[in-house]
């Protein structure tokens, strides 16, 4: 009994000893987990598709890798870590990595970390103040140098450091995907394109866009279009080249330089001079004055030559202020159309530049811009806004549809491209002032709605199928005050992969130049948009291929039409209709 007893005391005690170091392993692991924290979050592209199979990493600045995971089919990520201070990175195939860093994850806490993952050329970089013209060119329609100094001031948006939620266990919950930041990269994009219609676009394009980012916030970029073969005119192919460049700067601001050429063989002034070369140099520097100021100063050097040469430089200037409740007051002086501030150079091809001959002197289209004007977040995130401004417009150019007779063609003021039956002549000098009002409101967190109406001045026709020449049409035409009236739409579906800028401009009838032309710039009157659609969705399609359409006019609305003396039906117009389609690499 003794000897039973004594070897059940023995196999206890070796089971106790056995078991002691499982038990202790087993008590080190609770008692980890209950120090750990929780760290989660959604992986998503540049349009808000969760990625499946993004790694995740979390690195400590010491030791290096500490924990990584992959995200699954919803896009979501988990990692249990000890307290500290780490750096997270994400990364999947065909984009760019995020890296959110000096994150300091807490005891026991939950932190929730969604990132952002973008091809270099997905338009989720630099943000512009004013809303985007229709008929920029899609495949370049913005540089992706973001750097955290070059938000712009008027976002509207809550640009908090962390969000902090508490969960129903009363966890503290840490989400930011603000503070993420990019890594250096390369990237481009290949587009090919065929055109009707349109001012020195016919014919088919091939695009070439190169970029480089760098990881402390410069960068430079690359565009070229060489157009195909032409007709009925077997002309050259035409060429225009941009680079750009970027860097920082001091005040936490940063400079921009973009040089473009152009040569166009096909634009002629119709009485032997044929082939137009042109140069536009834009460089523009902004700088933030504290919290509350912000300044881009800048100029715009254009020159061309057709038979002759002409240079105007065009500066500008634009200071914002924060005000007491949300409320953003500006003011913008420019020379130069289309470019008001340094967010205009987000277009990284600039518009033609188009002189004509006048009084004997090539001439290009100048003039002068002043605006006061007070901006103020209201409910649901939208914004509206209330401008002041003073224009003067020196030798404006008017588009035209048709061919002309030998004979119909002015010696001055005039130039045309004929493989797309389009001109442009010269209108007569005048000034405008008025208010413009504009509101924009989000519908969805990628899609918003708005509208703008504006007062002022424009030129108008006097005629319907008045027969003469065309300088005895241009004679007939007188600035006159109107009003203009714009809705729009602007942003991305998410579930269709669909990005879209459209508007409808409305002005009153016979009317040939823009109310408020200085803010319109280029962009299309009446029913314009462009369409990018993602097609990486389809089976054996390539992630990055999208199809391209951009519209101008597409009801060629406000055409004014008159008779030459040959008897023909010509047409002046604010905006010519024009079609642009094809297909985008973006890699």
């Amino acid at each position: 009994m003794k000897q039973s007893t004594l070897q059940s005391g023995m196999l206890l005690t070796l089971a106790a000893l056995a078991c002691s170091p499982l038990a202790d392993a087993q008590s080190r692991r609770v008692v980890d987990a209950a120090g750990s924290g929780l760290l989660t979050g959604v992986i998503r592209d540049a349009e808000g598709v969760p990625q499946m199979g993004a790694l995740v990493e979390a690195i400590l600045p010491d030791t290096g890798l500490v924990a990584s995971a992959v995200t699954d089919s919803r896009g979501r990520y988990h990692l249990n870590l000890r307290p500290g201070q780490y750096k997270i990175k994400a990364t999947a195939a065909l984009l760019m990595p995020a890296v959110r860093q000096h994150l300091v994850l807490a005891r026991g806490g939950r932190t929730v970390v969604d990132m952002t993952l973008s091809t270099l050329l997905a338009p989720s970089g630099w943000i512009p103040a004013s809303r985007r013209t229709v008929n920029e060119p899609s495949d370049d329609w913005m540089w992706t140098l973001r750097s955290s100094a070059s938000r712009p001031m008027l976002r509207y948006a809550d640009e908090k450091t962390y969000k902090v939620e508490t969960n129903d266990d009363g966890q503290l919950s840490v989400s930011s995907s603000q503070q993420e930041s990019r890594r250096g990269a390369t990237g481009g994009s290949v587009s090919l394109k065929a055109s009707d219609g349109g001012f020195g676009r016919g014919g088919s394009h091939q695009v070439l866009v190169l970029t480089r980012v760098d990881d402390h916030g410069s960068g430079s970029v690359l565009r070229a279009d060489l157009s195909g073969p032409r007709t009925p005119y077997p002309v050259s192919p035409s060429a225009d080249v941009s680079v750009g460049f970027q860097r920082r700067t001091m005040l936490n601001g940063y400079a921009r330089t973009v040089l473009s050429y152009s040569g166009h063989p096909e634009l002629t002034s119709g009485v032997g001079q044929t082939g137009l070369q042109g140069a536009v140099l834009r460089s523009a520097e902004r700088m933030e004055l504290g919290d509350m100021i912000r300044v881009d100063v800048g100029s715009v050097l254009r020159e061309v030559n057709l038979s002759g040469n002409a240079v105007a430089m065009e500066p500008f200037l634009r200071v914002q202020a924060h005000g007491p409740g949300g409320l953003m007051l500006a003011y913008g002086m420019t020379r130069s159309r289309g470019t008001e501030s340094i967010e205009d150079l987000d277009r990284v091809q600039a518009p033609l530049p188009v002189a004509v001959m006048r009084k004997g002197h090539l001439r290009m289209e100048t003039g002068s811009h002043h605006a006061l004007s007070a901006a103020k977040k209201i409910r649901g995130e939208g914004v509206i806004e209330v401008a002041l401004y003073q224009d003067s417009l020196q030798n404006p150019l008017i588009s035209g549809i048709g061919t002309l007779a030998v004979a119909e063609i002015p010696a001055e003021g005039f130039i045309a491209d004929p493989t797309t039956g389009t001109y442009r002549v010269v209108g007569r000098d005048y000034s405008s002032g008025g208010v413009r009002v504009s509101f924009r409101q989000p519908v969805t967190h990628s899609l918003s709605l708005g509208a703008e109406v504006a007062t002022g001045r424009a030129l108008r026709a006097a005629f319907v199928q008045q027969q003469g020449s065309l300088n005895d049409v241009l004679a007939g035409l007188s600035p006159d005050r109107m009003y203009a009236g714009t809705a729009f739409a602007d942003g991305k579906i998410l579930r269709t992969g669909t990005t879209l800028r459209a508007s409808y401009r409305w002005q009153p009838a016979r009317t040939l130049t823009a109310v408020d032309a200085y803010r319109v710039g280029d962009d299309g009157a009446y029913l314009s948009c462009s369409v990018r659609q993602s097609l990486a969705r389809l089976p054996g399609l390539p992630q990055g291929l999208e199809a391209v359409v951009d519209l101008q006019n597409l009801l060629a609305e406000g055409y004014q039409p008159y008779l030459s003396t040959d008897g023909q039906t010509l047409y002046l117009a604010q905006t010519p209709r024009a079609l642009q389609a094809g297909l985008t690499f973006t890699f």
